[in-house]
């Protein structure tokens, strides 16, 4: 077999890794609706990751196959499929180890509830759209700084003295209808929430759902001291207290 033909089977079988490698691409889907859901907090939700496939080993495999099948046939043919064999083996690169990430991530922990407040709308969603406001009722918050076009850093109280930080960015903002979030990439508390208010009689329903991802190790306790070992009674008591301070300051 000439040299040019040799050089093309092996630009071929390169060729066809390249298209292998581009579709194992990683694919993030988004944390499921699930029966009982309440109704508009679809926007409540966190990216997950699937482990993607190895389709250099897979090329590789493949480029053994056809160059062992190419020895069983004489001619041009089996010189063909030898060289794109030989060549899809060799271009195929190898798995590197995966990059640290900041710490395991548990099983997603997803809390939806919902309060009826005798406040008017516009009231309850002016109060929840001022950061300053969340100390107020939210326990072991210490202080939510506005960074400025939908960024916030949030600072709680973690285990002794030590504070856990991590920045929001607002996902979904309709004016005395919702407001949704999402952490930044990298944080220590991957999580995500989302807030419908409604008219309810002659004050407002609050809907929440609120999702996140418990890190293991030294955060993951951090993250248990802040929600009280029990995130679903924690946010009752905060929702409650919530009720009591925005009914104690209503204006008519």
């Amino acid at each position: 077999m000439s040299a040019k033909h040799f050089l093309g089977g092996a630009v071929v079988g390169a060729g066809l890794v390249y298209v292998l490698e581009s579709g194992g691409s990683k694919i993030t889907t988004r944390y499921g609706a699930r029966a009982g859901d309440l109704q508009g907090l679809e926007a409540a939700n966190l990216g997950r990751s699937r482990t993607p496939t190895d389709m250099g080993g897979l090329a590789r495999v493949a480029g053994a196959a056809l160059a062992a099948y190419g020895t069983l046939r004489r001619g041009r043919t089996g010189a063909w499929l030898r060289t794109l064999g030989l060549g899809m083996a060799a271009s195929a690169p190898r798995r590197s180890a995966p990059s640290p990430v900041l710490g395991e991530r548990r099983r997603t922990v997803d809390i939806q509830k919902s309060v009826h407040v005798e406040a008017p709308i516009d009231q309850v969603y002016a109060f929840w759209t001022t950061y300053d406001n969340f100390p107020l009722f939210m326990t072991n918050v210490r202080q939510v700084q506005d960074l400025g076009e939908g960024r916030s850093r949030w600072m709680v109280s973690g285990p002794g003295t030590r504070a856990l930080q991590w920045n929001a960015v607002v996902t979904g903002r309709e004016k005395n209808a919702l407001l949704a979030w999402r952490s930044e990439p990298g944080s220590v508390l991957d999580n995500a929430g989302a807030i419908r208010f409604s008219p309810e009689a002659s004050g407002t329903r609050i809907d929440v759902r609120f999702c996140y991802s418990p890190p293991t190790g030294r955060a993951g306790r951090a993250v248990a001291d802040f929600f009280g070992g029990d995130p679903r009674t924690r946010l009752n008591q905060d929702l409650g207290r919530l009720k009591t301070l925005l009914e104690a300051t209503v204006t008519e």
